[in-house]
């Protein structure tokens, strides 16, 4: 319909016509892309906080584990220190009474990892993180996923640490099963399987300088773990306050954009 009245005034020679159609129509495109890019902004918008609010709750939920995984190699720690300075004390060790039984057979205690940032990780993976405007808030995510890799790398090197030593003193120590029938843990039941085991050769760990050191060595590199994942719980504790007040802050300019 426009077209057809430009048309027309144009064939008239009724200038003053073309210019007002000719403005409603640039004034209509131009509304449009408005609208348009308006209607984009909002979508981005939300999407951005609903990552936000995401990478919250997880932040939160790793905090927690954390916590938790922290007090479980607190107690491996403690453990772990407690070995080689048995195995020095020769004639207490061969005594081998059960708290230096459950030293030996602890020696290759490990709890794998309990805590995860699935959902900042995914972001960065899939550019979804872009979708977070504050370049500050999007290296906040990128530093603490470089920290859950570090930690992912030192549990690697860990476990290999503990594994070798729990071969080594668990081949010396000769040990070996009593009975077979009490392993079988049923669910419910907390199995302690102290009884269970036998050290046929503890004249073999005790006082013996490599055994010693093999024990020394796993408790130095889960001394080193802990200390790492000390840092790494501090580190996410401001993680996940930068992220929180990030998204009170961008909901608070929302609510004055909107009215």
């Amino acid at each position: 319909m426009i077209l057809q009245r430009l048309a027309t005034a144009i064939r008239k020679q009724d200038w003053f016509t073309v210019l007002i159609e000719t403005l409603i129509v640039v004034l209509g495109v131009f509304l449009g892309l408005q609208v348009n890019n308006w209607n984009a902004d909002r979508v981005a918008r939300a999407e951005a906080d609903d990552l936000l609010w995401r990478l919250v709750v997880e932040a939160e939920a790793a905090r927690a584990d954390l916590a938790i995984y922290r007090g479980l190699h607190d107690e491996i720690l403690d453990r772990s220190i407690k070995l080689p300075v048995r195995l020095k004390a020769t004639e207490d060790c061969l005594a081998m009474d059960e708290e230096m039984k459950r030293l030996v057979l602890a020696v290759g205690d490990f709890s794998p990892p309990r805590f995860s940032l699935a959902t900042a990780r995914e972001a960065i993976d899939s550019g979804k993180i872009s979708d977070i405007r504050s370049d500050q808030m999007r290296d906040e995510v990128r530093r603490i996923i470089d920290e859950m890799s570090f930690i992912d790398r030192q549990w690697e090197r860990y476990v290999r640490v503990k594994q070798d030593s729990e071969k080594m003193i668990y081949t010396a120590a000769g040990l070996s099963f009593l009975r077979v029938e009490a392993l079988k843990v049923r669910p419910g039941v907390q199995w302690d399987g102290i009884d269970q085991y036998d050290i046929q050769t503890p004249e073999a760990i005790c006082g013996n300088p490599e055994i010693i050191a093999s024990a020394s060595n796993a408790a130095m590199t889960q001394h080193v773990y802990s200390m790492y994942l000390s840092e790494a719980s501090e580190k996410l504790e401001r993680y996940a306050f930068a992220l929180s007040n990030h998204r009170t802050g961008a909901s608070m300019q929302k609510k004055v954009e909107a009215r």
